[in-house]
């Protein structure tokens, strides 16, 4: 019998992930899913994943190497419809998938394209941060707002 991906030790409260789970947690971060997905899948909740992430370092590295797979294949599809001028429209979906799941980074300035709250009752909320804009269209943007022409 092959050994289960979430282990329970004896007497059944803490949870472990076997070697089948941490392959599995690999091919679901590198096919894109979230932490909370993988914990699903797995059927286990968020915050058991996230303990059993502080617990075993091989958790954290199975899901950073399946992250870097999946940002190596956006970086060269990213590259690809970058070059291709009939695929320009192609080039949003792929930047906006780097910039929402790795946080992409453009040489040593970090662009935020969203903010995340976790409430205590573990919802979130997702605040969407503008572009960046230039003194003069946001002094336009802030007289449009005042005389009501939003």
């Amino acid at each position: 019998m092959s050994e289960p991906a979430v282990i329970k030790n004896e007497g059944g409260h803490t949870r472990r992930i076997g070697k089948k789970g941490l392959q599995m947690i690999e091919e679901m971060a590198a096919g894109g899913m979230s932490m909370t997905s993988i914990a699903k899948t797995l059927r286990i909740g968020s915050r058991t994943f996230y303990d059993i992430r502080r617990r075993q370092p091989e958790v954290v590295e199975a899901l950073e190497r399946g992250y870097s797979a999946m940002e190596d294949q956006l970086v060269s599809a990213l590259k690809e419809r970058a070059l291709d001028p009939d695929r320009k429209d192609s080039t949003v979906a792929a930047i906006f998938l780097l910039k929402s799941r790795r946080g992409y980074e453009i040489g040593d300035q970090k662009i935020p394209s969203h903010l995340t709250i976790v409430n205590n009752d573990n919802r979130q909320q997702v605040i969407q941060l503008p572009s960046p804009a230039d003194r003069q269209a946001y002094l336009k943007r802030i007289a449009e707002v005042e005389d009501g022409a939003t």
